[in-house]
């Protein structure tokens, strides 16, 4: 942590924007506010931290010229959540006339759960549709919200264009992934979960807490076994995890228990308590800061999606890419065995699978 001095600074401003009654933040320089927003915005927490800025003394704010940048850039993000929000209650309305239930994953669920739901920096909106892959695409070709005659899926999911006001959806067909050795057990508890979601203020459906838990952190394990997350996501956690009851995180660290999903969750609570502050009654399971200490680093190195690793930023040759993408992914069986190996099965395995579209398309990608 020592190497990341800026972080503690940051640390202070997230357990601030949270409630954390024991936050303090300090009166900075220049310079230490022009590094505080970079790290904010390689980490996607821009506007969060923004919301601290009113229990700040006028002495204590940024310098003016920054501080309207970054005022601007919060206003635009709480513009974009509207427009999802409303695109999220569009969606939600057009499938139950269509007789299907729905929910709306991570991103625009989470955001409702702040302390100000517009604050969280979103991406685009992740919307369950009931029915399975050829159902829901179907369904899609016949609302027209996809072309024909284009590969528009992915794994779990089916990419909408983006509409009009520059919103992106995904339309999930099932609720997330998981590593074959435990995929069946995952998809089971989700597709019973799901089935429980509210109907919120906003428009859409919700899932519950609990199925937000155990989705949200076999989503967390797909990205940092491979490109790396952010704070925001583990921001996310920590959020579900201050809505969660006594009966929630038990249930749920059980059902973790047996997809063999404590060892990456156990990193996960140390990083909570360590950037936010999270008590330790409100964690699933004891904090592992061996493992914590590497998903720490991950993050403070290569911000939101891994996308600010220098490593990855740089040049280089595409077979050399893959050869250092492999050798990495192997890097991550002391943390976890069981869920590091049947990654990199799955990543085969999907490779493998394309093989004949890439050769008809004339397309090589690794």
């Amino acid at each position: 942590m020592s190497d990341y001095p800026i972080y503690k600074i940051l640390f202070s401003f997230l357990r601030c924007a949270v409630g954390n009654a024991d936050s303090a933040v300090e009166k900075l320089t220049p310079e230490e506010w022009k590094k505080l927003f970079i790290e904010a915005k390689r980490q996607t927490i821009l506007d969060v931290v923004f919301t601290t800025f009113q229990k700040l003394p006028k002495e204590n704010l940024p310098p003016k010229p920054l501080l309207m940048h970054w005022a601007a850039h919060a206003e635009a993000t709480r513009d974009m959540n509207k427009r999802m929000n409303a695109e999220a209650a569009r969606l939600t309305e057009v499938f139950s006339k269509e007789g299907r239930r729905t929910a709306v994953l991570k991103g625009a669920a989470n955001a409702r759960l702040y302390p100000d739901p517009l604050s969280r920096q979103c991406g685009d909106i992740d919307f369950w549709v009931e029915g399975g892959f050829k159902s829901v695409e179907d369904l899609l070709l016949k609302l027209k919200f996809i072309p024909e005659h284009e590969d528009t899926s992915c794994r779990h999911h089916i990419h909408m264009p983006k509409n009009e006001d520059g919103v992106t959806v995904e339309i999930h067909y099932k609720p997330a992934s998981g590593n074959p050795y435990k995929n069946g057990e995952l998809q089971k508890y989700l597709n019973k979960e799901i089935l429980n979601s509210e109907l919120v203020p906003e428009g859409f459906y919700s899932p519950t807490i609990k199925f937000a838990l155990v989705m949200q952190l076999s989503h967390l394990q797909q990205h940092f076994y491979s490109k790396g997350l952010g704070f925001r996501h583990f921001m996310d956690y920590y959020i579900l995890l201050k809505h969660s009851t006594e009966s929630d995180r038990r249930e749920v660290s059980a059902v973790m228990k047996s997809l063999c999903m404590d060892k990456a969750c156990s990193a996960v609570m140390w990083m909570l308590g360590e950037i936010f502050g999270l008590e330790r009654d409100l964690m699933l399971f004891a904090p592992d800061e061996w493992r914590g200490k590497k998903l720490m680093k991950l993050a403070l190195d290569g911000g939101n999606f891994g996308q600010y690793d220098p490593k990855r930023m740089s040049r280089i040759n595409v077979f050399v890419r893959w050869f250092k993408d492999r050798l990495r992914a192997l890097s991550w069986i002391p943390f976890d065995p069981i869920n590091a190996i049947f990654k990199e099965l799955k990543y085969w395995r999907a490779t493998l699978s394309l093989i004949p579209r890439r050769i008809k398309r004339r397309k090589i990608a690794l």
